[in-house]
């Protein structure tokens, strides 16, 4: 009987110390890779001392030939402005690329590029359906001439109709280029059948429109359902089917207008995530636009992107650091956390905080949850590894460009983990 009760009883802790191996949490820390220490130590020797955006122009230019590999003749290459907010970053792509063409989705955006003299006289395209009080506000502020240089991207008749009356009434001709659905389903003409009577208007109101061609768009692709199999065969196949819709519609309106065929219309599409698809085996597309690839955001981490490295980062000082994590009203167990949990071995407070990025490095940091977000000083927690101390700063990659830039209000350039310079960015 005893000897039945201590085997029960070595069965028991060997249970729980089994069960403790298997959730015990393993410590994530580490320290900065080489590329972020050298960046570190350049930042507390000749940085601000605040969060900033840094842009790698070593990357971005590795990411801008992988680009222009990409995208030959005679497909031309559009700028997408919201997703590189700074008039100095498009001057730099424009030069690289030898582009003169522009995505423009704000208004206030293409306000600013009208009055700039060197992008006034880009080819610009809207990526997106304007309310016509935006046309009333963007032709109050810009010049007659360039307004009407536009390409107006339309939605729907309902627009067109809309955009006919407000170039009536400004005695003006608008380009009007007819968004597609080629599968995103986010809008557009559904069918070619749909456009014929838009076309149609276009044609009979030649003071007032003209038609500059067609916009698919076609994200959706990257996203295919793919359990089994190669996922970029996959992102093929789908980018053909994309095509062939996109096709339909070209093919009806050069079959119901040909003459509007005369010259070299716009045709649109692409994005970040499918740009490479459109360099062989397609006659559709002739223009297409890219424009958070050249940086990286987590967002744009897929498989057709895998040839792009980030290039740009948010850095943000480490103000405080804490040994152990000690939570408000539950100061008396607090030190039981780190026992468990080697990643609460170290709290840090850094300046700012609950950024649209995900932590980057050094690896093994998180929030803490118990504290809450907060914009002026995040709270990180991590093991001793993470090897933190005050001015250090704590690196994060941005999910999405626009956004992060334009919050911050200008970004910090690179050369060689060095500080070169600053590039304002657009204001929203």
């Amino acid at each position: 009987m005893f000897k039945n009760r201590k085997l029960y009883i070595w069965v028991f802790l060997i249970i729980i110390i089994v069960v403790v191996l298997i959730f015990k949490p393993k410590d994530e820390g580490s320290s900065y890779s080489e590329y972020f220490s050298a960046i570190n130590k350049e930042l507390k020797t000749n940085g601000f001392g605040k969060p900033v955006v840094l842009l790698d122009l070593d990357r971005l230019d590795e990411n801008l030939s992988t680009l222009s590999k990409n995208i030959p003749p005679p497909l031309h290459y559009r700028i997408v402005v919201k997703s590189l907010p700074s008039l100095d970053l498009l001057r730099y792509i424009t030069k690289s690329t030898n582009t003169r063409r522009l995505m423009v989705f704000h208004s206030g955006d293409l306000v600013m590029l009208l009055r700039d003299p060197e992008f006034s006289s880009f080819d610009i395209l809207l990526g997106k359906p304007m309310p016509v009080r935006a046309l009333e506000e963007i032709y109050q502020k810009s010049k007659k001439d360039r307004f009407q240089k536009i390409h107006w991207l339309v939605d729907t008749e309902t627009r067109l109709n809309q955009y006919l009356e407000f170039a009536k009434s400004k005695n003006i001709k608008l380009n009007i280029v007819l968004e597609v659905d080629i599968g995103l389903h986010r809008g557009g003409f559904t069918y070619p059948t749909l456009t014929t009577q838009s076309i149609s208007k276009i044609q009979d109101h030649p003071n007032h429109l003209e038609f500059g061609g067609f916009m698919g768009y076609e994200p959706h692709v990257a996203s295919v359902p793919n359990l089994l199999g190669d996922k970029t065969e996959a992102i093929e196949k789908e980018i053909k089917s994309s095509l062939k819709k996109y096709e339909g519609f070209v093919s009806d309106a050069k079959k119901s207008f040909p003459s509007l065929f005369n010259k070299e219309l716009l045709m649109n599409g692409g994005g970040s995530k499918t740009y490479r698809f459109y360099q062989k085996n397609q006659q559709v597309v002739n223009d297409v636009s890219v424009g958070s690839a050249l940086v990286m955001p987590t967002d744009f981490d897929v498989i057709t992107l895998k040839e792009h490295k980030p290039a740009f980062y948010i850095a943000a000082p480490v103000l405080k650091r804490l040994d152990g994590t000690t939570i408000p009203f539950l100061e008396s167990i607090s030190f039981l956390f780190p026992i468990w949990n080697p990643n609460l071995q170290v709290t840090y407070f850094i300046y700012g905080g609950a950024y649209l990025a995900k932590k980057e490095s050094p690896q093994g940091l998180f929030d803490n949850s118990l504290y809450g977000a907060s914009t002026n000083q995040g709270i990180l927690n991590g093991s001793l590894a993470t090897a933190l101390q005050p001015d250090d700063y704590v690196f994060f990659r941005p999910t999405q460009s626009e956004k992060v830039m334009a919050e911050m209000g200008e970004v910090v350039l690179l050369r060689k983990e060095k500080i070169i310079g600053t590039w304002k960015c657009f204001i929203n």
